[in-house]
């Protein structure tokens, strides 16, 4: 049965898509004579000056700091999520949500409506977050299950998979934490995702994922419009600013696409390329571009999880060979590690020890091609080196997975049928 309905969808998954991989083989993200920041801003990079930001790797430390800034808040609240969903867990967090609407202040909140379909072992623990309206909370789901959306089924394979917030224009939040049970809001009872959240005191990335965040509410939205005047915008005060940003924003408004972001830093790579890419379902392109990079003697560490559905890991498993047959350096979890149902879920590059690429993007075709994503590139030596520093406290749970292993996963616990289904649908 599984197997036939991914053959009733297979031309819907190839046909439905917001960008492409081509920039990974094409021009001019493959011109060793163009810089990696012309790269960059030709594939649609804002670029941003940006202040060190406050960095999050445990999930309730991060929740802590979100209810913080949930409290404080005076003006308005924007946030987008993948998944989102009440808990337990999470109840303080959105009782100071709701009570900051009924105070007032402009809450507005994004939820793919792919959350009412968690498919997560977590699912039992969580409630839909509907009653937040009743504060006063603006919420919207984008691209629920309707009769229009059925005589245009495309529309249903396209999802906004970004992670962000914006506090009264001062503050921006960013990475791959969803607002659910599992990533931010268990007490014990299944482990916590190791992710990832970045907190940045600026308000130039605020006005730009305002910006954002304002375009695609006006689109899913038929009757509770935005204005854009009504948020307030600031400029920070360039003696704090000492960072270089490239803001990617795959999404409605604008032409930036998250291919064009990894195959300018992968081009231009000239010595090192550490990945921690979540789900590295790869297509031809992204592969060739890759391989490339090793031919010309970079060196390419992917770092991969254990995913407790099942139905995942069979496609991972199923590909990995592929990977390390390429000449990668591939290290993964495995089932005997200390805490064997922390999913690895963190999204990073580092590439050259000088460019960071933090945000919601997993490095494979589906956020490449069929996902609204939000990423962005540091150009920082400082920040490569802490980035470097947590993937090496990570990799202490893994092991290197050689070409034998590997092809023994794929004969004894690969499927083809669910590789299928994950690389097309995530």
């Amino acid at each position: 049965m599984k197997k036939f309905i991914l053959f009733l969808l297979l031309p819907l998954l190839l046909t439905s898509c917001v960008s492409s991989t081509k920039p990974f083989v094409s021009e001019p993200y493959t011109n060793p004579s163009i810089s990696i920041e012309g790269k960059l801003m030709y594939g649609g990079a804002t670029k941003i000056d940006l202040p060190t930001p406050e960095c999050y790797f445990e999930a309730k430390e991060f929740l802590a700091r979100y209810t913080e800034l949930i409290k404080e808040a005076e003006d308005y609240i924007l946030i987008s999520t993948f998944l989102g969903s009440g808990c337990e867990g999470l109840d303080d967090f959105y009782t100071a949500l709701a009570e900051k609407a009924e105070s007032g202040v402009d809450v507005y909140v994004i939820l793919d409506a792919v959350s009412s379909l968690d498919m997560t072992e977590s699912k039992k623990y969580m409630y839909p977050l509907y009653f937040l309206k009743d504060s006063g909370v603006h919420l919207i789901e984008y691209a629920p299950m309707s009769i229009l959306r059925i005589i245009a089924p495309q529309n249903l394979i396209i999802r906004d998979h970004r992670k962000l917030v914006v506090v009264d224009g001062k503050t921006a939040v960013l990475g791959g934490m969803n607002m659910n049970y599992i990533s931010l809001g268990s007490d014990d009872v299944i482990d916590l995702q190791k992710d990832s959240m970045y907190v940045f005191n600026s308000s130039n990335l605020a006005s730009a994922l305002t910006d954002e965040f304002v375009t695609i509410w006006n689109q899913i939205s038929a009757t509770d419009k935005m204005d854009r005047s009504d948020f307030d915008s600031y400029v920070d005060e360039s003696e704090k600013l000492n960072l270089e940003g490239y803001l990617f924003n795959q999404g409605p408004g604008t032409n930036a696409s998250m291919s064009a972001l990894f195959s300018s830093l992968i081009n231009g790579a000239e010595k090192e390329i550490v990945m921690l890419p979540y789900m590295a379902l790869l297509d031809n392109n992204m592969f060739e571009c890759l391989k490339a990079a090793v031919a010309r003697g970079v060196k390419v560490k992917m770092y991969l999880p254990i995913d407790s559905r099942d139905y995942v890991q069979k496609a991972l498993y199923y590909d990995y060979y592929r990977l390390v047959e390429a000449g990668f350096e591939v290290y993964y979890e495995f089932s005997g590690r200390a805490h064997n149902n922390a999913l690895l879920h963190q999204k990073l590059a580092v590439i050259d020890g000088l460019y960071t690429v933090i945000g919601s993007a997993n490095f494979n075709y589906r956020s490449m091609k069929s996902s609204f994503e939000i990423a962005l590139v540091i150009k920082s030596n400082e920040f490569a080196s802490s980035s470097l520093e947590q993937v090496n406290d990570i990799s202490r749970d893994m092991m290197v997975l050689t070409l034998d292993e590997a092809i023994k996963l794929k004969k004894e616990k690969g499927n083809v049928f669910n590789y299928l289904f994950s690389y097309y649908g995530g």
